[in-house]
């Protein structure tokens, strides 16, 4: 018996069998004389036809005219069928069935379709499991356990609960972000890089703005392993080139980089390190390890690709499965066994050399504020007799009087007063805490920033 796994994200499905993955594709499609083009070569057309071409139609998987894109007559379940007719054609000779792995927001009336989408493609359908649980093989004792991923609109982070088995404790989305918005970002800033520098806008002409996004994978992939590098494009017979500095993007992915980390934070515990397993979509971004870095206890267990897939073949109650009604499952049996506890070591350790001088100041919009015994209130408005940081009002989330800084006991230590939450490197504070240099406190969302310094005695 041969059964295959195929796991829907519209960043990129993924086909796998016990053995390996078989192909990673995104969600796009291109309608050409009424003929469906899906996955690479979709993405290879998508710049030189926009408007035949659609990346939405997985995000909103339904079967009414019009659903795939505002000049597309198909509706997104056409769309969405083509490409699993592709795929199944291309890697399910051979196979009986197959296991779909779904992200936790497909529920109700969009996974009845994606059933029926496989029926129709002749798929006899095994069991449905939840992506989340596929992708946790083994539990982490004494830790958090969280699920992280992103599609092309929206962004996610599952909670594992860790008993006998991996259970979907609960998911939270932002849906107004995604790797689609993300990627636009980067090649419109390449593109400026490139005026900049040539006075060549590669986005004025279709050809050369879908070469752009042809290589900007590769340029991706690169910049996670160098600061900076070359990149060419092609104008008028010649080759266009600039400098490419990963500091460029990391600013463009500003915002988005944020909406993870809150989005991570919003599960932390107080006194609780957490794992994260960040999927292949978000690992291989640059500068989203070092945005995580800020996490304080926290491990980063970076997936491959295909990872929840492949996984979940690996999973005999699956494949053992009984035939009939097949329901979501949100809940399977550890493939591996516990993660030794001491795996990890805590992150202070790794950093004494910040706590030769202890923290004396704070620094919010530039601006340097000592602490002292008397304390500091940070908080939406001035308050009366105390020394107050007053922070930008548009943060949504902060008390008039949020939190206060006390030097006490040769310490710096941060109360939390307020109704929502004050944040220290993304951990919600359990009433005080004691803080360090390097430091980063969070209030309101999406949030106003104090940075934790010391000033070092004068040689």
């Amino acid at each position: 018996m041969r059964t295959l796994a195929i796991e829907f994200n519209d960043a990129g499905i993924a086909v796998a069998d016990a053995q390996s993955v078989l192909a990673v594709e995104p969600g796009y499609a291109v309608v050409e004389r009424d003929k469906i083009i899906t996955g690479r070569d979709a993405v290879a057309r998508a710049r030189l036809h926009p408007r035949q071409a659609s990346n939405r139609f997985w995000n909103s998987l339904s079967m009414e005219p019009g659903s795939a894109g505002s000049e597309i007559t198909q509706s997104a379940a056409e769309l969405a069928f083509a490409q699993v007719d592709a795929l199944w054609k291309r890697f399910g000779s051979g196979a009986d069935d197959a296991v779909l792995v779904v992200p936790g927001h497909i529920r109700g009336e969009q996974l009845g379709l994606g059933l029926g989408l496989a029926n129709e493609c002749g798929i006899e359908v095994r069991a449905i499991v939840a992506t989340a649980v596929a992708a946790s093989v083994r539990p982490y004792p004494g830790r958090q356990l969280l699920y992280v991923d992103a599609g092309l609109y929206r962004v996610s982070a599952t909670l594992i609960e860790q008993g006998s088995e991996a259970i979907v404790s609960s998911e939270q989305n932002v849906i107004t972000t995604g790797l689609a918005s993300l990627t636009e970002g980067f090649a419109r800033r390449i593109a400026e890089l490139f005026v900049r520098a040539t006075r060549f806008d590669p986005l004025h002409r279709a050809e050369t703005e879908q070469m752009l996004y042809d290589r900007l994978p590769g340029w991706l992939e690169r910049l996670r392993e160098q600061e900076r590098i070359e990149i060419t494009l092609p104008q008028h017979g010649e080759e266009q080139k600039i400098t490419l500095e990963r500091d460029a993007l990391r600013a463009v992915a500003a915002g988005f980089n944020r909406a993870l980390v809150q989005l991570i934070a919003y599960y932390r515990k107080p006194g609780q390190s957490v794992v994260i397993q960040l999927s292949s979509h978000l690992a291989s971004l640059p500068g989203v390890a070092t945005e995580l870095a800020r996490l304080d206890d926290a491990q980063i267990e970076r997936l491959p690709p295909g990872h929840a897939a492949r996984s979940a073949l690996l999973r005999p109650e699956l494949i053992e499965a009984h035939k009939g009604e097949v329901k979501l499952l949100k809940r399977l049996g550890w493939r591996a066994p516990p993660a030794d506890p001491a795996s990890a070591a805590p992150r202070a350790l790794a950093s004494a050399a910040l706590h030769e001088f202890p923290p004396t100041h704070v620094v919010y919009a530039g601006v340097v504020y000592p602490i002292g015994a008397r304390g500091v209130v940070v908080g939406r408005e001035p308050v009366e007799g105390r020394r107050t940081i007053v922070v930008a009002s548009q943060a949504n989330g902060v008390s008039r009087a949020h939190c206060e800084l006390v030097v006490r006991d040769g310490e710096l230590k941060l109360v939390d007063l307020s109704r929502y939450g004050t944040f220290v490197n993304e951990r919600k504070v359990a009433g005080e805490t004691t803080l360090q240099r390097a430091d980063v406190i969070r209030i309101g969302s999406p949030g106003a920033e104090l940075q934790v310094v010391s000033m070092e005695p004068a040689q």
